[in-house]
């Protein structure tokens, strides 16, 4: 994130003085989203989105979870070829 002084001095650039978006990147070097994030910015006590990567992905599995982590840890103890695992087992042709 960066300093409110440069953010104020990008939405100025923009609004005020009308540079485009790629000006005031070049001048302040600085990424285009970067600028352009500030530029569309309304409110800044809002917190940020989280990145795609933190996420949930699959809520419909929650409810599966813990028999899934005893399953997990009920094959630490079993012997290897009775364990759960995401492969199967390559067949040979005869």
């Amino acid at each position: 994130m960066l300093a409110m002084d440069k953010v104020h001095d990008i939405r100025v650039r923009f609004y005020t003085k009308g540079e485009n978006i790629s000006q005031i990147a070049k001048e302040l070097h600085l990424d285009w989203k970067t600028v352009q994030k500030y530029v569309d910015m309304a409110d800044f006590n809002e917190p940020a989105s989280k990145p795609a990567s933190e996420q949930r992905l699959c809520p419909k599995l929650d409810p599966y979870k813990p028999t899934i982590d005893e399953w997990l840890e009920e094959d630490k103890q079993a012997p290897r070829k009775q364990r759960h695992t995401a492969k199967r087992p390559s067949i040979q042709p005869s």
